[in-house]
């Protein structure tokens, strides 16, 4: 496969930062963005301004991502082949991630808001403002880092962590719109549960370390086609129930 041109969010730990990693080592172009990427010391080891870049990008500030658009225009004239939204929360800075915290019946307002703002409300704007970035090649594919948590199917147990599933599906709805709006433009829209990855989120207990998920997931995405608009799946290319 010739090398791509990708921008991420969300790359200053974890599955975005090994996202940057990996991709790199590939020889792939990548564009790695953080709200503070001169503080993100691991990300400024593979800045080399000449495979991997690094942009300030904070996907709440229409101001922030109009700028970050503008950079990556100066970094890559000839646009970007994929947009990856990794950015997202599970719960605000400050608050408690607990069952009763979370609960559909107990939880605040004001939680559920935050967490929309970065998980649903910053992937809408970011993507949009980088489609003209997107159409400027041909490969146009646009991955969303999702999450099981985002199945309707398989939210069949009592306390869930209710704004971060309703926000991740919430997610993989628009990514589902996106599939059908960009179609005639030839766009690959698609959705992929990275697995319970061992992460500030996912926590110690998880399964799987961020450099299987992420070794698996790109070869999934070396896979997609124009065929596979609209899906969603996992790490290993399994389909997922919606």
């Amino acid at each position: 496969m010739s090398p791509r041109t990708y921008f991420i969010t969300g790359s200053s730990r974890g599955i975005g930062l090994e996202l940057v990693k990996q991709l790199a080592a590939k020889g792939n172009i990548v564009i790695a963005s953080a709200r503070n990427p001169d503080a993100a010391e691991q990300l400024q080891q593979l800045v080399d301004n000449k495979k991997v870049f690094a942009v300030k990008l904070d996907v709440q500030s229409e101001d922030s991502v109009k700028a970050a658009v503008a950079k990556v225009n100066e970094i890559s004239p000839d646009g970007i082949d994929v947009l990856i939204n990794n950015s997202g929360i599970i719960a605000p800075k400050g608050s408690i991630s607990t069952t009763t915290t979370n609960h559909s019946t107990t939880s605040d307002p004001e939680v559920w808001g935050e967490i929309y703002q970065t998980n649903v409300v910053g992937v809408v704007r970011v993507t949009q403002q980088f489609l003209p970035v997107l159409r400027k090649k041909d490969t146009r594919q646009i991955i969303q880092i999702s999450s099981d948590s985002a199945s309707l199917e398989l939210a069949n147990r009592p306390n869930l962590n209710a704004p971060y599933h309703c926000s991740k599906a919430a997610l993989n709805m628009f990514s589902r719109c996106l599939s059908h709006d960009l179609a005639d433009e030839k766009f690959t829209c698609v959705c992929i549960h990275p697995g319970w990855v061992i992460t500030d989120m996912g926590g110690s207990n998880a399964d799987l370390t961020t450099e299987v998920s992420v070794s698996s997931m790109v070869k999934v995405f070396e896979k997609y086609t124009q065929k596979d608009n609209g899906w969603y799946g996992n790490w290993k290319g399994e389909r997922m129930p919606w």
